[in-house]
């Protein structure tokens, strides 16, 4: 029955776009060009956006690429994976814990709501070697000027270059906003289902010496797990109402006389339902030390793990905005919220209740010299979460030449729920943790003087309590106060046609169990050019990943989680792609050799240990874009 209701959607959202260009206010339709918002631009009155239409970085088709240069999966796409530079940066509010897909996951908070007078459509396509597919679409219309509904919908599987690394994944999310003529009210509304299955080999069998001898594209390695694989399931329904606060404005327009509200704030009710569930299977009760614990159970029992969260939230706020000008405006916000948490195991199930309450104040500077400030503070009253508290703020000086920001945040928060309580075959535990502390605070730079500027960007963290995966794959809590520094720069350069895309990542712990590359880079240098009276616009280059060599940490798919290890270190090993990449009118067309320098070097050819890096291998793709 559900599959029905979705195929109805989509041939309702297939039929509308007929029937868009009839939609208008006056009598006389109006082109404008496509537009977008979020909901963190909704909230605060800042204006649409122009959506980007460029060409840069069509090529790099990889979640992680995208979002970090710096990162570790399990050498295929959509595999765990994680954001290898040093970030904490977390709402007051439950956490269930880690998850290792959340880069492909879609959220709320990230949609983006169109104002576009014939349908905006975005599709990707991304085709390879072993049956790698990527594929996406966008589509977006306004029925009337002021509802906008569309779909954003990725598709993602692939066989893998080793044994056992097959991978398939869904992630949609339909989305709706609308605005009344009179101003009074909005909604933005969202339904989400990501979901996905990954083949678990456990990594290659017997260490990585005998794989690191063996050369060309056909690297036949026995592996640890033939026959487990892990599950992920997520929906979400989110909608989110504005009562907009302000005067009544009269508006004549020929013999017509309406009113709207002048908006000065607003009042809003939010709705967020979340289900989420994991599983783990092994049909055949394979039992291997180094993954499953005989702590609990005869591994070499069958077994089925499961943990499933539902939650429930309601969110109030009051929001105020002061009187706009020319140079800046300021956004203020109070709100109070309650969210029901129940989480299941195997014989084990809690349920809480979070009460937690929120204000924010922001300065939203309009011209380029001058200031802008933000100040954000947070306390939960009950629940898991009870008497956790953040405060934060951020400042910017900006200048004819450069800006200058600094910030800091300070952050106590109760330790994921599964590192506290966790419950399956081949793990069990129920820890007593104190609260994690955070003290976090940045200075950044960035100039305005060039063609192609530099940002760089500083920030210290200093953590107490801090709790993390042991080489026991337990959760243990550290009693040392730990440090970790992170330096982030990027500059471009350009001579002609030439350009030279340079991003720097250095970082350092003082305690060995945050384990991290001490250096990362990603360069992408390229030619960037156009032929036959700029009818093609074409870029050729090449695209290099690095990071300095470190024991990087393993990762056990029973308990989802990256933990300590100290005998195979990973790293120092470029990863080298080319690619070519053309566009004409809308369209753009790439193709890509990765990892065109396989064998150049046996070392260090790992993001995580005892899964290799893909072979090399030949990409091509496609993206289509209709828009005003």
């Amino acid at each position: 029955m559900q599959v029905n209701r979705v195929i109805f959607f989509y041939i309702i959202l297939g039929l509308v776009p007929h029937f868009v260009n009839a939609q208008k206010d006056s009598v006389k339709a109006v082109n404008y060009p496509t537009r977008f918002i979020t909901e963190y631009g909704i909230d605060r009155n800042i204006p649409y956006v122009y959506e980007d239409t460029v060409m840069r970085r069509n090529e790099i088709y990889n979640v992680y690429n995208q979002k970090t240069g710096l990162y570790q999966d399990l050498a295929n796409t959509m595999t765990p994976g994680r954001n290898l530079f040093f970030d904490w940066n977390r709402h007051t509010d439950f956490v269930l814990g880690f998850n290792p897909y959340q880069a492909f996951y879609k959220t709320p908070q990230e949609s983006r709501y169109y104002l576009t007078k014939k349908p905006y459509a975005d599709f990707k396509y991304t085709q390879g070697q072993r049956e790698l597919l990527l594929f996406s679409v966008k589509f977006a219309f306004n029925i009337t000027p002021r509802l906008n509904i569309g779909v954003d919908f990725d598709r993602v599987t692939s066989e893998g270059f080793y044994p056992r690394q097959y991978t398939s994944g869904y992630f949609t999310n339909i989305f709706t906003s609308y605005q009344s003529k009179s101003n009074k009210y909005g909604i933005i509304g969202n339904t989400i289902w990501n979901r996905g299955i990954n083949d678990e080999n456990g990594g290659l069998k017997g260490g990585d010496s005998l794989f690191e001898t063996l050369r060309g594209v056909n690297k036949a390695a026995p592996v640890n797990l033939n026959f487990c694989q892990s599950r992920f399931k997520s929906k979400t329904f989110y909608a989110k109402q504005y009562f907009y606060l302000g005067k009544m404005q009269e508006l004549v327009k020929d013999e017509d006389t309406t009113y709207y509200v002048s908006r000065s704030g607003f009042i809003s009710h939010t709705i967020k339902y979340d289900i989420d569930k994991f599983y783990f299977d092994n049909p055949e009760g394979e039992g291997d030390s180094t993954l499953f614990s005989s702590e609990n159970i005869d591994t070499s029992g069958i077994f089925y793990d499961s943990i499933v969260s539902k939650t429930f939230m309601n969110r109030l706020a009051y929001a105020y905005w002061t009187k706009s000008n020319e140079f800046q405006q300021s956004y203020i916000e109070f709100a109070v919220a309650h969210k029901y948490i129940n989480v299941e195991q195997m014989d084990l199930k809690n349920t809480y209740s979070n009460v937690w309450g929120e204000a924010k104040i922001e300065r939203i500077p309009k011209t380029t010299k001058n200031i802008a400030f933000r100040l954000n503070g947070s306390y939960c009253l009950t629940g898991y979460n009870q008497n956790d508290f953040k405060l934060g703020g951020d400042l910017k000086l900006l200048s004819r030449k450069f800006d200058i920001s600094g910030g800091f945040n300070n952050q106590l928060s109760e330790v994921d729920y599964t590192m506290v309580n966790f419950r399956s075959a081949p793990f069990s535990w129920q820890n007593k943790f104190s609260k994690v502390y955070v003290t976090n605070w940045k200075v950044g730079i960035g100039t305005k003087v060039f063609r192609h500027n530099i940002t760089a960007t500083f920030n210290q963290y200093i953590i107490a309590n801090w709790v993390y995966y042991g080489k026991e794959i337990k959760p243990l809590q550290s009693s040392d106060l730990l440090v970790i520094n992170t330096i982030e720069a990027n500059k471009t350069f350009q001579l002609g046609w030439f350009f030279f895309e340079n991003k720097v990542m250095l970082q350092n712990s003082n305690l060995g169990i945050v384990k991290l590359p001490e250096l990362g880079v990603n360069l992408r240098y390229y030619l960037n050019g156009s032929l036959f009276r700029k009818a093609l616009l074409f870029q050729l280059g090449a695209e290099v990943f690095y990071n300095t060599s470190y024991y990087g940490n393993a990762y056990n798919p029973a308990a989802r989680a990256f933990y300590l290890q100290d005998e195979t270190k990973i790293g120092n090993y470029p990863m080298l792609d080319v690619f070519v990449t053309g566009q004409i009118m809308t369209a753009v067309i790439f193709a890509k050799f990765e990892h065109i320098n396989m064998d150049w070097q046996n070392t260090g050819y790992y993001l995580t240990p005892h899964y290799p890096l893909p072979v090399r291998a030949f990409r091509f793709g496609l993206r289509l874009r209709l828009y005003n």
